[in-house]
């Protein structure tokens, strides 16, 4: 089965062009998008460049509308069968922990597959931020009890990607979407320990932990809502 790693990259450093040349070694087809990062990190793609498509646009928009990009060009572009895996460019995804969810996905080829963070008490504020939160609605809103909703290591078949190209939300609220979206359909979600990588402190993630949750809140407030109709 062709694997395919997905890499959403917004000012990257040379952990992107490391993750992608281990990617590629692995035997994955690597499809990186560059969402708007400014001039001065352009040499990086192009290096990326030698083992991955890239696709690329000038303004940021964000890691939702960066993903759903990537997946319009699958849906055209890729014929057949294959599995998809994201992985985030900052370094904190390794392609050992991506390859042993691929095996979890061969198993249960029907369901997502989350590569979830057990988070220490003494993980980053900003990776901390939230997530209890997050995990407690999204199980009150779905009755599926998820540790880690905000991983963005995650596997799945190319049988479930038609539709999530059209899910709502532009930054990191569309992976909640995502989420949202598959568990109304009665998609199992299952979950798979990951290594837990921090680099500085997490200070490469461009996530904004209070400004973001907010709105990965509204999200899944709304989609209670229509459970409660």
């Amino acid at each position: 089965m062709k694997k395919i790693a997905v890499i959403p990259a917004y000012e990257p450093d040379e952990r992107m062009v490391k993750l992608v040349e281990e990617a590629a070694a692995a035997g994955y087809a690597v499809l990186l998008v560059n969402d708007g990062s400014k001039e001065a990190f352009q040499e990086l793609f192009l290096r990326a460049k030698e083992h991955a498509t890239v696709i690329s646009y000038t303004r940021n928009r964000g890691k939702g509308h960066a993903l759903k990009r990537a997946f319009s060009w699958l849906l055209e572009h890729e014929m057949g069968e294959y599995y998809v895996i994201l992985l985030d460019a900052d370094g904190q995804h390794t392609v050992k922990d991506a390859e042993r969810l691929l095996q979890k996905l061969e198993e249960e080829p029907d369901a997502l597959w989350l590569g979830s963070r057990y988070l220490p008490p003494d993980a980053p504020l900003r990776s901390r931020f939230g997530n209890d939160m997050n995990r407690f609605l999204f199980r009150k809103a779905t009755h599926q009890p998820v540790y880690d909703v905000q991983t963005g290591m995650r596997a799945f078949s190319s049988r479930l990607l038609p539709g999530m190209e059209k899910i709502p939300g532009e930054r990191y609220e569309y992976e909640m979407n995502v989420l949202l979206w598959l568990a109304r359909r009665r998609v199992p979600i299952r979950e798979m320990e990951i290594e837990t990588i921090y680099i500085d402190g997490n200070a490469s993630s461009h996530f904004r932990p209070l400004r973001d949750s907010v709105i990965i809140y509204k999200q899944i407030i709304r989609t209670f809502g229509s459970y409660l109709k």
